[in-house]
């Protein structure tokens, strides 16, 4: 277990108030690291902050952080969406899905918005990580009727679909039953799913954290 800076001087203010600055130095060349914060940090620890500072969805207010090989702070907002797009998937804590969409139109999304060939070669590549996560029976279900477990996994297959070099997953196993925990847990254990992909996890599961090759410990400063 590792406690040290992730990004040094990194900083994001919340309403022009309170300031996180997260203590997690620069990771490279790793294929899972998980970030877990310590027990009396859980609620308030910036890990979720973090995730959204990785994945370009909210701004540092001070500090940088290169994003596969990107400097992310100094990047546009359309130039931030492309990044993200293209190579990076993402799982976050709250669920984003369509609801009024099927299970195989929420996955294909990402590849309609990258343009990505025929429609046909789109639901090719949707029915392979159906089948990969389980959940090709549902493909015509819409969303709105799957269990939160289910959708979990709608959630993951989507962020796959693209076959990002980066994946970005908050507390992905958080409140689900036990039996889509494990198809997570099953799918976080292979090789082949993953594809020598670099895994970044926010979790507190310590299932999860036995499989990483590399564990970060959280130590979130608030400043008022």
């Amino acid at each position: 277990m590792e406690e040290l800076e992730l990004i040094p001087g990194l900083s994001r203010s919340a309403f022009g108030g309170a300031t996180t600055t997260a203590t997690v130095t620069q990771l490279t060349h790793v294929s899972k690291v998980f970030l877990e914060p310590k027990p009396r940090e859980a609620v308030g620890s910036g890990k979720t902050t973090l995730v959204n500072l990785l994945a370009g969805l909210e701004r540092a207010s001070s500090g940088s952080i290169q994003v596969l090989g990107k400097e992310t702070t100094r990047l546009s907002g359309r130039e931030l969406t492309a990044l993200r797009l293209a190579s990076l998937g993402l799982v976050p804590q709250v669920q984003n899905l369509m609801q009024e969409f099927t299970v195989s139109q929420n996955v294909e999304l990402p590849l309609f918005f990258l343009g990505e060939g025929e429609r046909e070669s789109r639901l090719s590549r949707v029915r392979e990580v159906l089948v990969l996560m389980g959940i090709n029976a549902d493909a015509e279900r819409k969303v709105a009727d799957l269990s939160v477990g289910e959708k979990q996994l709608v959630s993951i297959a989507r962020a796959m679909v693209k076959d990002p070099p980066l994946l970005v997953m908050d507390e992905p196993t958080e409140s689900l039953d036990p039996l889509v925990s494990e198809v997570i847990l099953e799918m976080l254990r292979g090789d082949n799913a993953l594809r020598a992909k670099t895994l970044i996890i926010a979790t507190h599961d310590k299932r999860i954290i036995e499989l990483a090759t590399r564990t970060v410990r959280m130590n979130a400063k608030i400043h008022a």
